[in-house]
């Protein structure tokens, strides 16, 4: 019997986790400004864990499933959060848009070729898309930046 993935939603203090945890693949509900009632119904309705950095909402009876995000930095916030749950943070690396949440879908690289810069064009065969917001991504120099930085978060 395979679990659930785990389904985080981020407080509005975490917007730099939530983009990091998205990187990684997980599905992390986000918005800059939420009230505490509906940040805890909507990890309730869609069986989500809360991430914050508010100890007054984890000791909540109604956010039981949540987790208190210890530091200010997203680093250890995420080393934390990777910790805690045992996260395997290369299977799903990449599949997500960092923006809206949304599962990227691969896209023909002709249907693509004015959306981007020529150079990346030129040099690049894969593409995907975030159908929702229309951002395109590519395995670029950032991506091995953002691997660089994940190594060096988890030492």
């Amino acid at each position: 019997m395979t679990s659930e993935p785990l389904k985080f939603i981020a407080d509005a203090m975490l917007g730099r986790l939530a983009r990091w945890l998205r990187m990684l693949g997980y599905d992390v509900s986000y918005e800059s400004s939420i009230s505490d009632d509906v940040l805890i119904a909507s990890a309730l309705n869609e069986g989500r864990i809360i991430l914050t950095m508010d100890r007054k909402l984890t000791e909540r009876e109604s956010a039981k499933n949540s987790m208190l995000v210890n530091s200010p930095s997203y680093k250890e916030q995420l080393k934390q959060v990777i910790t805690q749950y045992n996260i395997d943070y290369k299977s799903g690396i990449f599949m997500r848009c960092l923006v809206c949440n949304r599962l990227l879908e691969s896209i023909e690289k002709e249907k693509i070729k004015d959306r981007v810069p020529p150079y990346v064009y030129s040099t690049q065969d894969e593409f995907d898309i975030c159908q929702q917001c229309g951002r395109i991504y590519w395995s670029g120099t950032h991506r091995v930046k953002m691997l660089k930085m994940l190594d060096e978060i988890l030492k």
